[in-house]
């Protein structure tokens, strides 16, 4: 892993920050640009590296990419004619997988290489294989790629009641129904704000779409779609870390453009839990302590795991999302009294807490799905080597930012594929940040 960061804490981040856009939206809308003929203007496009390998896939299948300086992208598919997408840049990560859907619907056949990613667990593909079984499409193991067969001929209504609700297996097979001529009825879709916004752009195009933001989702699609113009909201996984942040070092961050209640309303009901002041200004979130952080489990509501022990677990959209997970464990260190963490959706996803205990925390592995944390802590920072997970690093990251000691933190860089200005953003707010790699 690369990357070595040397960090001081205890400083108060302050100040003012506009989260990144919502890379799980982009990971999905960019390939989707294949299902026309006509161009697709996305804006404030972040310079992510899941998006460089996106763009780059596209450029080899025949694609016209034009980028501006300021992260505008223009993409015409008109000359797009490969249906497979390349092995050794395909197979770095999972988001290569969001292109069967349009190759599908575009060629009728798609060939995608087994793709790699964070090590979170099985994470197979087996929703997407599961929901494609179910539209008819046909797939086969050939040399390390998966080949998916679009029907001859496609039934006139499909209906599909998915096995779970996967966000990029409902992308998928929603792009896939938005470039044929069927009626698709898609039960337990996920419905999470990218999700939401890939409908919306699908609906730009010329797809009928009903149902946008709910788990039941009906698209009446067309072989020819046409352009759009495009633009993802923030990332609220983002805003989750930026609102922890503010509270374990103490400080005041402005969150720019956050007040969106579709999106964050979730969250806030929890963080306000903690005892964590966030006012509305306008379209901006305004995060600080309220006191001490301390969670009030007689009267607050709270869900109990026992007396005394509230619990926090993520669920499907509108639940707590799981990719803030991690950086509820940093804020639970720092809280007085204790917190049971459930993450039932990633077999490895709770490892990390083992590198945060070496940091000084408190955290009882009760089995491979469930912790509890017991706080506040003072972190005592030290040498540690991140885990091949971004929330997981996320989550590494802001502990050592809490308490006036030095962590030096090996495997960094996984944080800019999808943080891409992340140090740069908390050195504005006030944190040490030194770059060390050799």
């Amino acid at each position: 892993m690369n990357g070595v960061l040397r960090i001081t804490g205890g400083r108060k981040l302050e100040g003012s920050v506009r989260p990144i856009p919502n890379k799980n939206s982009l990971v999905a809308v960019l390939p989707a640009s294949i299902l026309t003929n006509e161009t697709i203007t996305y804006k404030n496009v972040p310079g992510t590296s899941d998006v460089v390998k996106i763009l780059q896939i596209l450029k080899l299948l025949g694609a016209n990419v034009d980028q501006s300086m300021d992260g505008e992208i223009k993409i015409n598919c008109a000359r797009v004619k490969y249906h497979r997408v390349d092995r050794a840049l395909g197979g770095q990560f999972r988001a290569s997988l969001m292109f069967a859907g349009p190759l599908l619907a575009r060629f009728g056949v798609a060939e995608i290489p087994l793709p790699g990613g964070c090590d979170l667990g099985m994470r197979s593909i087996a929703a997407h294989l599961d929901s494609f079984k179910k539209a008819g499409v046909k797939f086969e193991y050939e040399d390390g790629y998966v080949k998916f067969t679009a029907p001859k001929k496609y039934a006139k209504l499909v209906d599909i009641w998915q096995l779970e609700a996967s966000v990029t297996a409902s992308e998928n097979l929603m792009m896939y129904a938005a470039g044929t001529n069927s009626d698709f009825v898609i039960i337990d879709a996920a419905c999470e704000p990218h999700v939401s916004e890939l409908l919306r752009m699908l609906k730009s195009m010329g797809a009928e779409i009903d149902g946008i933001g709910s788990n039941r989702v009906t698209i009446k699609g067309k072989k020819k779609l046409g352009g759009a113009v495009y633009e993802p909201g923030p990332d609220f996984v983002d805003v989750a870390g930026l609102i922890v942040a503010a509270a374990v070092t103490d400080g005041k961050i402005c969150i720019k453009g956050a007040n969106m209640p579709e999106i964050v309303n979730g969250m806030i009901n929890w963080f306000e839990l903690f005892n964590i002041k966030i006012d509305r200004e306008g379209l901006d979130l305004v995060v600080s302590k309220n006191g001490g952080l301390e969670v009030d489990t007689v009267n607050s509501g709270v869900p109990l795991a026992a007396p005394g022990l509230p619990k926090l677990y993520p669920r499907p959209w509108p639940g707590f999302p799981v990719d803030a997970i991690p950086v509820m464990a940093v804020l639970a260190s720092k809280t007085k009294g204790r917190l049971l963490l459930k993450n039932w959706m990633y077999e490895s996803g709770l490892e990390f807490v083992r590198e945060l205990n070496a940091m000084g925390a408190d955290i009882f592995v009760s089995d491979p799905e469930r912790v509890i944390v017991t706080g506040p802590v003072k972190f005592k920072g030290g040498v540690i080597v991140s885990p091949s997970v971004i929330q997981a690093c996320k989550a590494i990251f802001i502990a050592a930012l809490c308490d006036p000691v030095t962590t030096e933190i090996h495997g960094v860089d996984i944080l800019r594929r999808r943080y891409p200005n992340v140090f740069e953003t908390y050195t504005r707010l006030g944190a040490i940040i030194e770059r060390v790699d050799d």
